[in-house]
């Protein structure tokens, strides 16, 4: 790849869906005794949050600003998705230390950080999510993808082997000349246990699900019309339609840990023979499922997608084991976290929310420039 091609990629994935002249005006710039500080706060020791770290820095370096990353406390990292208060003690020292900005990755949506974040509110502080969202109303700015649109994009992604196994379209062409009732009755037991889905702790997976769901199901239907059964002709409730598809779905225990997931997947795999596609929702529940599909043998049967580009994501999507995974913009969260928290202590305005994208990721596009800037950014 050229120099040229190269800055290109790099501006595209940086600004992402900012434009150049919101992220990038700065305003007068404090001077150098009275130095800006961001406390960055990020969630579990994984390569995605060290992605976030890298573009937390990098932002800093440009703008000289002091970047505090999970400073605060005796451990580097909270334990999990769940930990909020080790996140507090990194607020509190946020706080002690007369930051300008907190850009946090919040461990807790609802009212368990809340008085830490009114403290800091109280102290002059702004603060910015990424990648989750908390409720608490002096947030000044949310960066994250969009995790109702990444689990429509795994399922659209999902889709092909859903509908195209033998399971699916053997039950489908059984449809064919029943009468009304009994074809809805075939429905409902059209797919069963064929979709399997373990969602990790925090509150972006009800929204990777959910997401994953809808579309999964749009996409069935879409095919049942194909085949000469159109359910919108049956003048179904929403709720009649919704339970012909619940049996579809196996939805196992939400986990925080790789050896969590992996006890998961395969005790939803031995149960239920039927599976054919399996979703994780981040890079714990994915590398468990893949540990599990792969122990068992089953990754020429089992479409595996995932969460996240790890480098054991990777290896297992090389190896044909992990068929795709979605995959956010962790380098761009942090970056541009700190570049509007600079904006906001230079007294300007910055987007209320930032949707930074999913890329869908095989190993059909995973050589790619911009795939490979966007799970590599360190080495561009």
């Amino acid at each position: 790849m050229n120099k040229n091609t190269r800055k290109r990629i790099i501006s595209a994935l940086t600004l992402c869906a900012v434009s150049a002249t919101t992220l990038m005006s700065a305003g007068c710039g404090k001077s150098e005794e009275d130095k800006i500080k961001v406390a960055v706060i990020t969630k579990q020791d994984l390569s995605f949050w060290h992605d976030v770290q890298n573009g937390a820095n990098d932002a800093g370096k440009e703008l000289g600003v002091e970047v505090l990353y999970n400073q605060g406390s005796d451990v580097d990292y909270p334990g999990g998705d769940n930990d909020f208060n080790t996140q507090i003690e990194y607020i509190n020292y946020a706080i002690d230390q007369g930051v300008d900005a907190i850009v946090i990755a919040p461990n807790a949506a609802d009212a368990e950080l809340n008085e830490a974040f009114g403290r800091a509110k109280s102290a002059g502080i702004d603060i910015i999510n990424i990648n989750s969202r908390s409720h608490f109303d002096g947030i000044s700015s949310f960066i994250s993808s969009s995790d109702i649109d990444g689990g429509a994009v795994a399922a659209r992604h999902a889709s092909s082997a859903i509908l195209g196994s033998t399971t699916i379209r053997e039950g489908i062409a059984k449809l064919k000349g029943l009468n009304n009732e009994r074809a809805l009755a075939g429905v409902r037991d059209l797919g069963k246990g064929a979709i399997a889905i373990i969602g990790h702790t925090a509150s972006t997976a009800d929204n990777r699900i959910n997401g994953f769901k809808a579309q999964a199901t749009a996409q069935i239907k879409q095919q049942l019309a194909k085949d000469g059964y159109d359910l919108s002709r049956m003048n179904l409730t929403n709720e009649e339609e919704a339970a012909l598809f619940l049996g579809f779905y196996v939805e196992g225990e939400r986990c925080q840990t790789v050896d969590a997931a992996y006890d998961e997947a395969k005790r939803i795999l031995n149960e239920n023979p039927g599976c054919v596609c399996f979703y994780a929702t981040n890079t714990n529940t994915t590398l468990g499922v893949c540990q599990a599909v792969e122990e068992l043998g089953l990754a020429d049967k089992v479409y595996v997608i995932g969460y996240n580009s790890d480098d054991q994501e990777i290896k297992y999507l090389k190896d044909h084991v992990l068929d795709g995974t979605v995959v956010q913009n962790p380098y761009t969260m942090g970056y541009v976290g700190v570049r509007y928290a600079y904006k906001l202590a230079n007294g300007n305005g910055v987007a209320a929310a930032v949707d930074t994208g999913v890329t869908y990721i095989d190993n059909d596009n995973l050589n790619d420039d911009y795939v490979q800037l966007l799970i590599k950014p360190e080495n561009y």
